[in-house]
């Protein structure tokens, strides 16, 4: 895996752009809060698809509120799913489809996912593993 920083594809199918980068910044809304990201945000098309950035097992899937349905890879997390195509326990190849990023209606219908790089518990800046 080590062997693949800079190069790992998006993990949506689709146009996204990155809407909230790692690390602590300001609010993209609230200017006055800071957060920290321990991934990338990325907003794209209602009906986009997220893809597996790497080999992996699915370790466990949860429902957490704000972000539908989270699919936690050996490698990562994909936060913002429905329509899961992955269970528990599942191999996964690079580019499998593991669900459809969920557009929000209570949030104009934004279509966002949330993606995270893990080595072991310490949390990744995934734009250092992704393609550009």
């Amino acid at each position: 895996f080590a062997q693949c920083k800079g190069r790992l594809p998006w993990p949506i199918d689709s146009r996204a752009t990155i809407t909230s980068t790692f690390g602590r910044h300001t609010h993209e809304t609230l200017d006055k809060v800071t957060v920290q990201n321990n991934g990338i945000d990325f907003e794209t098309t209602p009906g986009a698809s997220a893809r597996a950035v790497y080999d992996g097992v699915v370790s466990m899937i949860i429902v957490m509120e704000g972000y539908q349905n989270v699919v936690l890879v050996r490698h990562g997390e994909y936060a913002g799913l429905s329509d899961l195509r992955v269970r528990k326990g599942d191999s996964v190849k690079a580019g499998q489809l593991l669900g459809t990023v969920f557009s929000d209606p209570a949030d104009n219908n934004r279509t966002k996912l949330h993606f995270e790089i893990r080595h072991e518990k310490t949390k990744l800046d995934p734009g250092q593993w992704l393609k550009r």
